[in-house]
């Protein structure tokens, strides 16, 4: 009882959920340095027990500027948190403006440690910053914390000092790791109109009330002081969970609890205003004269000579067409594995024999333009970068093109960046809800390219099974769409073909003898396989017991949370088949077989079945069909997608009994 007692005096010591939460720096508490664990998230490697951000304007003279104060306090529970003590603060930093500069007027950072009863300090200073150039826009300012160990409180706070008053860096109250408590406060003077939105699936506490900016005019030499009307706005968020990396994901600061602020209009002191608040047909227009951009479209292109000598010209199917262009430019050029939405020079990227996606992209459609058909730019923000905001138009938060073609009263969209795909069949990434194809002169045209996005599995088995368990047969397999783009990554990512067979039959728990494949390096609809196989059953004196399945595609279920905040994100649609014929050896008969299954969503979305019928008295056929018909499912969805899952995984175990007549 007495041991029972002091455990738990022990663990309220150690836990805390911080209802008296410590705003001062400078000097942890007692109960923030002993603690070893997160009580809202036990298994937590480190948490973020305060984060405070102050985001207020300044007058000089005649001229606005914004200050950010930032100050975040971390505690270390794991050596596997200690990579938390890296920070990195991005800034903006574009040379050629001067009007787009930001500068640190102040940056330091503690870690605090236990050494026998006793904290002890270690410090760094903004002399420790060094900084890397991320586009011609942005930096990335990072430090490491030194002596940082499981344990150890992190304390750092800078003040960043920006001219860009037209902008806000959006406030992001989660991370990856829980966060305790977190406070965000934004004066606004009342001349600027900003569009200010909370969005996440975890709530803030939010309030706005009115302030004053003091500030001074010079008048003749003499500085007269004045006064400006502000809006201040409190958000406070308290013991948010973290955003764990998860496959089903994209990206989690579509998700994550944020504030974002978009100017929408300035008042100016006549009482006139100024519209800042963009359309998208503007969006366009900047683009379209954009020196890096529209200014390179539609121009002959670097290899209009070759392409007329191709005979390429002369070809009048549009989709064989486009596909003969698209190969002809990626037998002359590679991409670099970026994607980016501004284009280099024509010269610059022919002379490299590499270039961005977009660089390649560019050059795709002027490429089409030589041969006479119509190529378009779309538009987009990847799904690894984020969602495009819903609220307002932002140039800033595109980050690639790729093309589309008029085909009717449809389109083909293709990527220079595709190595492994097709007409219509886009890397994953690029399979955004949201893009925009634009054309000069014409208002653009909003499209989702999930729609599209689709691998399709065809399978046909053929097998006979000896009396010592071991079943053998033929497998075809033909692939289409994005399950034909995966097979020719995973073959061209392998470090030969023998390696490939190899790991292709372990994953399925087979011998395989022979392999035939066709199309792996070809720019072509669909990937063809056939095998030669074997695969061994478990056998006693009278029975063979054999799980009859290779390659389908749930066996496991993916989806082992009990609950989960965040929408399940999949790569793409999915359509899977699979037929398979087993021959019985002579003298044996089939004593149990497992009960066909059909499963349907409630919404439709996703179905199957496992089907068994006996053939006479020594043929066994299966049916196994999975069609997964929607990309995203919100977190509503998550109990009905678990347990779906959870029965194929358990239906892709089940076995034939075989027993000897």
């Amino acid at each position: 009882m007495k041991k029972a007692l002091f455990l738990m005096v022990f663990l309220a010591l150690c836990c805390t959920t911080f209802k008296a939460q410590n705003l001062k720096f400078g000097k942890p508490t007692d109960e923030e340095m002993t603690m070893t664990v997160y009580q809202d998230d036990p298994d937590a490697a480190a948490v973020v027990l305060c984060q405070l951000t102050n985001v207020s304007y300044t007058m000089d003279f005649y001229n606005f500027l914004v200050d950010y104060e930032v100050k975040t306090r971390i505690k270390i529970l794991k050596d596997e948190g200690k990579e938390f003590a890296n920070i990195s603060i991005p800034y903006i930093d574009n040379e050629s403006r001067e009007n787009a500069q930001e500068e640190f007027e102040n940056f330091k950072a503690t870690a605090y440690n236990l050494e026998n009863g006793k904290v002890k300090k270690s410090r760094i200073g903004k002399e420790q910053l060094f900084t890397e150039r991320i586009d011609e826009d942005w930096k990335l300012a990072k430090a490491a914390v030194p002596q940082v160990k499981a344990g150890t409180v992190i304390e750092y706070e800078y003040k960043l000092h920006s001219n860009v008053f037209y902008h806000i860096h959006d406030w992001t109250a989660q991370s990856e790791i829980p966060v305790a408590f977190a406070n965000y406060k934004l004066e606004i003077p009342v001349i600027f109109i900003y569009n200010v939105e909370k969005t996440g699936l975890q709530q803030l506490q939010s309030n706005v009330v009115s302030g004053a900016l003091p500030f001074k005019v010079d008048n003749d030499n003499f500085a007269q002081p004045h006064s400006c009307s502000t809006n201040i706005y409190n958000c406070t968020a308290r013991n948010l969970k973290g955003l764990k990396k998860d496959r089903f994901v994209w990206n989690m600061g579509d998700y994550a609890t944020k504030v974002t602020a978009e100017l929408q209009r300035i008042n100016l002191p006549d009482g006139s205003h100024r519209d800042m608040k963009k359309k998208w047909e503007q969006i366009d227009d900047i683009l379209f004269d954009h020196p890096d951009f529209g200014v390179n479209l539609y121009k002959n292109s670097r290899y209009r000579e070759e392409l007329a000598a191709s005979g390429i010209n002369d070809i009048t199917d549009l989709k064989e067409k486009v596909a003969a262009v698209y190969k002809f430019l990626r037998q002359r050029l590679a991409w670099n594995g970026e994607y980016e939405l501004l284009t280099k020079t024509a010269s610059e990227v022919v002379k490299k024999g590499n270039g961005s996606n977009a660089d390649l992209n560019m050059m795709l459609i002027n490429m089409l333009n030589d041969v006479g058909v119509k190529a378009y730019p779309v538009v987009m923000s990847t799904r690894k970068h984020g969602r495009l905001p819903q609220t307002y138009p932002s140039l800033n938060k595109l980050n690639t093109f790729i093309v589309a073609v008029p085909n009717g009263s449809s389109w083909i969209y293709l990527d220079a960046s595709s190595v492994d795909g097709y007409l219509n069949v886009l890397p994953a990434n690029l399979y955004v809800e949201k893009a925009r194809i634009i054309q000069k002169g014409k208002a653009g045209q909003w499209v989702n390219l999930q729609t599209i996005g689709e691998g399709k599995t065809q399978m046909t088995v053929k097998a006979t099974l000896s009396p010592d368990g071991e079943m053998k047969g033929e497998l075809s397999t033909f692939y289409s769409g994005n399950a034909a783009a995966d097979e020719r990554k995973a073959f061209r990512e392998a470090a030969d073909s023998a390696a490939f067979i190899a790991k292709k039959a372990t994953d399925n728990g087979i011998k395989i003898t022979q392999c035939k494949i066709e199309g792996y390096r070809d720019f072509i609809p669909q990937v063809t396989e056939v095998i030669d196989f074997t695969k061994q059953g478990d056998t006693t004196e009278d029975h063979i017991y054999i799980n009859p399945f290779i390659g389908i595609p749930i066996t496991n279920n993916p989806f082992t949370e009990k609950e989960r905040l965040q929408p399940v994100e999949f790569p793409y649609k999915e359509t899977f088949g699979m037929t398979l014929q087993l021959t019985l050896p002579e003298g044996w008969q089939l004593e149990e077989k497992p009960e066909n299954i059909r499963i349907t969503a409630a919404d439709k979305s996703m179905a199957g079945h496992i089907l068994y019928e006996s053939v006479g008295e020594n043929v066994v056929n299966i049916t196994y069909q999975f069609r997964l018909n929607k990309v995203c499912y919100e977190n509503s969805q998550y109990d009905m997608l678990k347990q779906l899952f959870e029965h194929f995984a358990n239906r892709s175990k089940d076995m034939l009994v075989i027993k000897k007549k």
